[in-house]
């Protein structure tokens, strides 16, 4: 918006302003000390980590304690001015249009750009069996060659079959774990073959006739017979397909990742439902970000209101993953990841029960209970595995609730407020929260 980009320009003027000022007083002292460098020191100064230490060898004599501490201070702000730039000053590796005359493209040998091989002309894959692309320049009011509209045709052309149908299955895939072809990346023949392959020609079909619109075919798919389904197993079913190749049941699944996450802060009630904006850093313990080569470099927390966003917004930094995201088999982001594998393992049930972030909501749910559901535990008790549970809690549950309770504050001397924030927390850790059946 034009109020935001005005917003930008105030921040880089702003930013401009301190670097100038920032670089003439610090180009006082420099210059001063320049002068009085001797031998090696004059190889040493270029590089700007050293001249701290040129400058420390001078105090008394060249200048005094308290120019060498505005030096060292001044030094500081020029790294963080260049390290923390506003908005407006991001940058991006990008590729754009030469012209309408695109220059000849040439295969290189052995991948040297200075060694040009054959020249080579846009087409598409020959396996497919299509013909050459038409490409047709665009009206001459525009600088492009065309090309990038040939192929984006292409792609959505009704007679190109396979683009609907990777689409398709990809949407099918997240609605029931998995595709009806299991390598969602691969239709070739390395790839597994579909379970359906008239169910699959039927929903591509259904997606070009409805214009490509999503929400269309997702309604399609959530209101079907099979997406309704139980996940109750059956003896003979399976029997003939234990691995449910033939969608005869609703396969049970734990939550994602990131829905654990959202869950947990819904059932608390922070979830903030915000849509838009930059990424969100949620808070990362110190032994996390050692792993780093510099430790928390480029990751500045944010506020208590921001991290609670959902989790689409997590900033993803591949050397610094959020453990909650990582622990529950979260996306590799060192390569393409077209399905997730779903693990069981103890570092999970490790994190969910001693990590920061379950902590800190089990005391927040635990403080929105007390103030929500009086101050009778049972009440509070009830009210926590509704909650969690999204259904009514059975009179046992809710008295194997209270009965923990006063086994923390009678046998292990655990205080009533410390008691109901560990009992939050085995909530959050329960089956029926984290899988879906």
């Amino acid at each position: 918006s034009t109020e935001q980009q005005q917003k930008y320009d105030q921040q880089v003027q702003q930013h401009e302003a301190q670097k100038k000022q920032n670089r003439q007083q610090l180009g006082n002292i420099e210059r001063k000390l320049k002068q009085d460098l001797v031998g090696v020191e004059k190889d040493e100064w270029k590089t700007e980590a050293a001249r701290i230490d040129i400058a420390s060898q001078r105090i008394g004599g060249l200048i005094s304690q308290v120019e060498f501490d505005r030096f060292v201070a001044l030094s500081k702000r020029r790294d963080e001015l260049r390290r923390f730039k506003p908005p407006g000053l991001d940058q991006a590796l990008c590729v754009k249009e030469h012209g309408r005359d695109c220059p000849p493209t040439h295969v290189l040998v052995r991948g040297n750009a200075h060694s040009p091989g054959t020249e080579v002309v846009p087409g598409f894959l020959t396996v497919l069996s299509v013909s050459d692309p038409q490409i047709v320049p665009p009206p001459k009011d525009i600088s492009s060659t065309g090309r990038r509209t040939a192929l984006a045709r292409w792609l959505a052309d009704k007679r190109n079959p396979l683009t609907a149908r990777v689409m398709a299955n990809r949407i099918w895939q997240y609605h029931f774990g998995r595709g009806i072809v299991r390598s969602s990346s691969d239709f070739g023949l390395q790839g597994v073959p579909p379970t359906h392959p008239w169910l699959l020609d039927w929903l591509a079909s259904e997606l070009v006739h409805g214009g490509w619109r999503l929400k269309r075919l997702h309604k399609l798919i959530m209101l079907s017979n099979t997406y309704r389904m139980s996940s109750r197993p059956h003896e003979a079913a399976l029997a003939a397909d234990p691995v449910n190749d033939l969608f005869w049941r609703y396969d049970m699944r734990r939550l994602s990742a990131e829905e654990i996450r959202d869950s947990i802060l819904a059932v608390n009630s922070t979830l903030n439902l915000k849509m838009f904006g930059r990424s969100i850093l949620p808070l990362i313990s110190d032994e996390v970000k050692a792993g780093q080569s510099v430790p928390g470099r480029g990751w500045e927390e944010s506020s208590s209101e921001k991290r609670a966003r959902r989790s689409i917004y997590i900033h993803t930094k591949r050397s610094l993953i959020v453990p909650l995201i990582e622990a529950f088999d979260g996306a590799d982001a060192d390569v393409t990841c077209p399905v997730r594998f779903t693990t069981v393992q103890p570092t999970q049930a490790l994190g969910m029960m001693n990590g920061d972030f379950l902590h800190r909501q089990a005391r927040i749910f635990a403080t929105y209970l007390r103030e929500n559901a009086g101050s009778e535990e049972p009440d509070r008790v009830r009210m926590a595995l509704r909650r969690v549970l999204q259904r009514t809690p059975l009179d046992a549950e809710v008295q194997r609730g209270v009965r923990l309770l006063d086994s923390l504050q009678r046998e292990h001397n655990v205080d009533a407020r410390a008691a109901f924030e560990y009992y939050c927390l085995l909530a959050f850790n329960l089956n029926e929260f984290l899988y879906l059946d």
